[in-house]
Protein backbone atom coordinates (compact mmCIF):
# COMPACT_ATOMS: atom_id res chain seq x y z
CA UNK A 1 0.00 0.00 0.00
CA UNK A 2 1.61 3.36 -1.10
CA UNK A 3 1.69 6.64 1.34
CA UNK A 4 -1.63 8.44 -0.73
CA UNK A 5 -3.61 4.88 -0.22
CA UNK A 6 -2.62 4.91 3.08
CA UNK A 7 -3.61 8.61 4.14
CA UNK A 8 -6.53 8.03 2.64
CA UNK A 9 -7.56 5.29 4.84
CA UNK A 10 -6.37 7.49 7.40
CA UNK A 11 -8.79 9.93 6.42
CA UNK A 12 -11.30 7.67 5.88
CA UNK A 13 -11.95 6.81 9.67
CA UNK A 14 -12.51 10.57 10.48
CA UNK A 15 -15.96 11.73 9.23
CA UNK A 16 -16.38 15.32 7.85
CA UNK A 17 -17.20 16.78 10.94
CA UNK A 18 -14.27 15.45 12.80
CA UNK A 19 -12.24 17.37 10.39
CA UNK A 20 -14.05 20.41 9.86
CA UNK A 21 -13.68 20.39 13.68
CA UNK A 22 -9.78 20.04 13.75
CA UNK A 23 -10.09 22.95 11.30
CA UNK A 24 -11.77 25.05 13.43
CA UNK A 25 -9.67 24.30 17.01
CA UNK A 26 -6.29 24.79 14.23
CA UNK A 27 -7.74 27.85 13.38
CA UNK A 28 -8.62 28.96 17.02
CA UNK A 29 -4.85 27.94 18.12
CA UNK A 30 -3.59 29.89 15.45
CA UNK A 31 -5.56 33.17 16.43
CA UNK A 32 -4.22 32.36 19.90
CA UNK A 33 -0.76 32.25 19.03
CA UNK A 34 -0.59 35.10 17.09
CA UNK A 35 -2.16 37.08 19.99
CA UNK A 36 0.04 36.01 22.37
CA UNK A 37 2.95 36.26 20.08
CA UNK A 38 2.15 40.19 19.75
CA UNK A 39 1.53 40.56 23.44
CA UNK A 40 4.90 39.54 24.38
CA UNK A 41 6.93 41.29 21.01
CA UNK A 42 4.64 43.96 21.18
CA UNK A 43 3.31 43.59 17.73
CA UNK A 44 0.73 46.16 16.54
CA UNK A 45 -2.71 45.18 15.75
CA UNK A 46 -2.99 44.87 12.01
CA UNK A 47 -6.70 44.58 11.18
CA UNK A 48 -7.36 48.68 10.85
CA UNK A 49 -10.34 49.61 9.38
CA UNK A 50 -9.09 52.70 8.42
CA UNK A 51 -6.26 51.23 6.80
CA UNK A 52 -6.09 52.69 2.99
CA UNK A 53 -6.67 49.73 0.61
CA UNK A 54 -5.90 51.21 -2.53
CA UNK A 55 -7.30 49.71 -6.42
CA UNK A 56 -4.07 48.52 -6.86
CA UNK A 57 -4.18 46.46 -4.03
CA UNK A 58 -7.68 45.12 -4.65
CA UNK A 59 -6.42 44.44 -8.28
CA UNK A 60 -3.46 42.04 -7.19
CA UNK A 61 -5.95 40.42 -4.40
CA UNK A 62 -8.48 39.73 -6.68
CA UNK A 63 -6.04 38.48 -9.67
CA UNK A 64 -3.95 36.05 -7.26
CA UNK A 65 -7.39 34.98 -5.63
CA UNK A 66 -8.61 34.11 -9.14
CA UNK A 67 -5.70 33.23 -10.80
CA UNK A 68 -4.40 30.59 -8.23
CA UNK A 69 -7.46 28.49 -8.26
CA UNK A 70 -8.17 28.69 -12.01
CA UNK A 71 -4.23 27.19 -12.63
CA UNK A 72 -4.96 24.68 -10.01
CA UNK A 73 -8.21 23.35 -11.43
CA UNK A 74 -6.43 23.37 -14.89
CA UNK A 75 -3.41 21.16 -13.27
CA UNK A 76 -6.67 18.76 -11.66
CA UNK A 77 -7.87 18.46 -14.78
CA UNK A 78 -4.69 17.43 -16.66
CA UNK A 79 -2.32 16.29 -14.55
CA UNK A 80 -2.41 12.28 -12.86
CA UNK A 81 -4.06 12.79 -9.58
CA UNK A 82 -1.31 11.62 -7.30
CA UNK A 83 0.77 14.97 -8.16
CA UNK A 84 -2.26 16.73 -6.53
CA UNK A 85 -3.69 14.28 -4.09
CA UNK A 86 -3.56 15.82 -0.62
CA UNK A 87 -4.85 12.80 0.59
CA UNK A 88 -8.65 13.62 0.31
CA UNK A 89 -8.71 16.20 3.37
CA UNK A 90 -9.87 19.31 1.12
CA UNK A 91 -12.45 16.97 -0.82
CA UNK A 92 -14.07 15.26 2.50
CA UNK A 93 -14.42 19.02 4.15
CA UNK A 94 -15.77 21.18 1.39
CA UNK A 95 -17.67 18.82 -0.38
CA UNK A 96 -19.95 18.15 2.95
CA UNK A 97 -20.38 22.10 3.52
CA UNK A 98 -23.57 24.61 1.92
CA UNK A 99 -21.51 27.45 0.57
CA UNK A 100 -22.45 30.38 3.10
CA UNK A 101 -20.57 27.68 5.40
CA UNK A 102 -17.81 27.56 3.00
CA UNK A 103 -17.86 31.23 2.77
CA UNK A 104 -17.71 31.54 6.91
CA UNK A 105 -15.13 29.33 6.95
CA UNK A 106 -12.52 29.71 4.39
CA UNK A 107 -12.90 33.65 5.94
CA UNK A 108 -11.81 32.06 9.08
CA UNK A 109 -9.14 30.82 7.82
CA UNK A 110 -7.62 33.47 6.29
CA UNK A 111 -8.30 35.92 9.06
CA UNK A 112 -6.44 33.46 11.25
CA UNK A 113 -3.47 32.69 9.30
CA UNK A 114 -2.92 36.51 7.74
CA UNK A 115 -2.89 37.92 11.50
CA UNK A 116 -0.53 35.03 12.85
CA UNK A 117 1.64 34.38 9.40
CA UNK A 118 2.11 38.23 8.18
CA UNK A 119 0.07 40.20 10.57
CA UNK A 120 2.87 39.17 13.73
CA UNK A 121 5.51 36.39 12.44
CA UNK A 122 6.71 38.40 9.41
CA UNK A 123 6.92 41.72 11.23
CA UNK A 124 9.22 40.07 13.35
CA UNK A 125 11.39 37.09 11.16
CA UNK A 126 11.10 38.55 7.79
CA UNK A 127 9.49 37.82 4.78
CA UNK A 128 11.48 34.21 4.03
CA UNK A 129 11.93 33.31 7.21
CA UNK A 130 7.58 33.20 7.51
CA UNK A 131 6.89 31.97 4.41
CA UNK A 132 9.51 28.84 4.98
CA UNK A 133 7.25 28.65 7.96
CA UNK A 134 4.27 28.57 6.59
CA UNK A 135 5.03 26.12 3.99
CA UNK A 136 6.45 23.69 6.25
CA UNK A 137 2.98 23.83 8.27
CA UNK A 138 1.38 22.00 5.11
CA UNK A 139 3.16 18.75 6.34
CA UNK A 140 1.00 16.75 3.80
CA UNK A 141 2.43 18.30 1.26
CA UNK A 142 5.95 17.85 1.94
CA UNK A 143 6.19 14.83 -0.20
CA UNK A 144 4.62 16.11 -3.13
CA UNK A 145 6.87 18.39 -4.79
CA UNK A 146 3.96 20.10 -6.71
CA UNK A 147 1.73 20.85 -3.78
CA UNK A 148 4.41 21.89 -1.72
CA UNK A 149 6.03 24.58 -4.34
CA UNK A 150 2.74 26.30 -4.98
CA UNK A 151 1.94 26.52 -1.23
CA UNK A 152 5.61 28.02 -0.99
CA UNK A 153 5.22 30.55 -3.96
CA UNK A 154 1.89 31.71 -2.57
CA UNK A 155 3.43 32.29 0.76
CA UNK A 156 6.10 34.16 -0.84
CA UNK A 157 3.90 35.97 -2.05
CA UNK A 158 1.40 36.74 -0.19
CA UNK A 159 4.18 38.34 2.24
CA UNK A 160 5.31 40.11 -0.70
CA UNK A 161 1.84 41.81 -1.26
CA UNK A 162 1.92 42.81 2.46
CA UNK A 163 5.33 44.34 2.36
CA UNK A 164 4.39 45.84 -0.88
CA UNK A 165 0.25 47.21 0.12
CA UNK A 166 1.67 47.90 3.58
CA UNK A 167 -1.67 46.84 5.12
CA UNK A 168 -2.78 42.72 5.50
CA UNK A 169 -6.07 43.54 3.78
CA UNK A 170 -4.95 42.58 0.41
CA UNK A 171 -3.67 39.42 1.67
CA UNK A 172 -6.04 38.30 3.47
CA UNK A 173 -8.65 39.02 0.21
CA UNK A 174 -6.42 36.89 -1.86
CA UNK A 175 -6.29 34.65 0.45
CA UNK A 176 -9.91 34.13 1.19
CA UNK A 177 -10.48 34.19 -2.51
CA UNK A 178 -8.28 31.44 -3.26
CA UNK A 179 -9.86 29.19 -0.27
CA UNK A 180 -13.15 30.21 -1.28
CA UNK A 181 -13.26 29.54 -4.77
CA UNK A 182 -11.16 26.03 -4.35
CA UNK A 183 -13.65 25.41 -1.57
CA UNK A 184 -16.87 26.17 -3.92
CA UNK A 185 -15.37 24.28 -6.74
CA UNK A 186 -14.69 21.02 -4.50
CA UNK A 187 -18.26 21.03 -3.42
CA UNK A 188 -19.60 21.90 -6.49
CA UNK A 189 -17.65 18.60 -8.77
CA UNK A 190 -19.06 16.81 -5.13
CA UNK A 191 -22.65 17.49 -6.08
CA UNK A 192 -22.35 17.13 -9.98
CA UNK A 193 -20.78 13.61 -9.32
CA UNK A 194 -23.54 12.51 -6.90
CA UNK A 195 -26.15 13.66 -9.63
CA UNK A 196 -24.57 11.81 -12.53
CA UNK A 197 -24.39 9.10 -10.01
CA UNK A 198 -28.12 9.12 -8.80
CA UNK A 199 -28.85 9.32 -12.71
CA UNK A 200 -26.69 6.60 -13.70
CA UNK A 201 -24.52 8.26 -15.87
Amino acid sequence: MNNSQEKRDLINDFTPKELLLNVYISQGLFLVIAIVIAFIFDVPFPWKIGSPVTSTGLLLAGATGLFLPFISIQLKKRLPAHYLDDGGINEKIFSSLSYPHIFILTGIIAFAEEWLFRGVLQSLLGLVITSLIFSLLHVRYIKKPLLFSIVTLLSFWLGLLYEVTETIWVPFFAHFLIDFISGCWIAREHKRGKNDTEKGV
